[in-house]
């Protein structure tokens, strides 16, 4: 049998209607969240799927993340949802989408024992995604955004406990990390799972702000006008 496809986001306005489009479905519950399993699809493209929305910050998806992989067997995790757009060259624009390439944890600092933002034990600090299965996000990603102003770009995400918000603190990821397209909350805590479990992942972010001063307001209205839609789009394209 093949193994289902874990899809996870943190808010449920990015995951869209993907849970309705599931066939034959049966709700799991572990932990406080909801585990949804059946098929997306139909024939011989049909993909068998368990969707779960994680909440929010590191612990939250590994929690959810490690539940997909031992109680449901995945053997691909998906993250999609929003992120804050932290590149210098500001190329990374509202509505645009990234692809994560690898991801990082940009609070991690178990400094001086081990360097900074180095995962203790693991000896790495960046985790790269599934190649495979990014460029098929990617392809998903092109084909839903055709015809409109937004673009698909791809590179080194970074996750942490904060929400960040201020020009200063962009700035400083900007200094400390000078190839990072965006900022989330979830996706390098899943890539460390996803990782030490040998299991394939991928991460599609759409861009809601600038993680700047505007962050506040820009957040808040982008997934409440825009989450739904770009998740609905995104996940019918990869999975139609």
């Amino acid at each position: 049998m093949t193994a289902p496809i874990g899809i996870m986001a943190a808010l449920p306005q990015e995951v869209g209607d993907v849970i309705a489009r599931i066939q034959n479905p049966t709700t799991t519950k572990r932990a406080r969240r909801h585990y949804t399993q059946g098929v997306l699809g139909d024939g011989t493209s049909a993909t068998p799927v368990v969707v779960c929305v994680a909440r929010v910050g590191k612990v939250a998806a590994a929690s959810t993340a490690t539940t997909l992989i031992q109680q449901f067997g995945c053997e691909t995790v998906l993250f999609v949802g929003l992120a804050g757009g932290i590149d210098r060259e500001q190329m990374v624009k509202v509505g645009d989408i990234v692809i994560a390439s690898a991801v990082a944890q940009h609070d991690m600092n178990a400094s001086p024992i081990f360097p900074k933002n180095e995962i203790p034990l693991l000896g790495i600090k960046e985790i790269p995604t599934d190649v495979t299965w990014s460029e098929r996000l990617k392809d998903a990603a092109l084909r839903c955004t055709t015809g409109t102003a937004a673009s698909v770009h791809q590179g080194l995400v970074l996750s942490g406990d904060q929400f960040i918000n201020s020009a200063e603190a962009q700035q400083r990821l900007q200094r400390d990390w000078p190839t990072a397209l965006a900022v989330e909350m979830e996706g390098a805590a899943v890539g460390q799972v996803c990782f030490e479990h040998g299991v394939r992942f991928a991460i599609a972010r759409t861009i809601s702000d600038r993680a700047d001063d505007e962050a506040n307001t820009d957040f808040p209205t982008f997934l409440t006008t825009v989450a739904a839609p770009r998740a609905n789009a995104l996940l019918n394209a990869l999975f139609p």
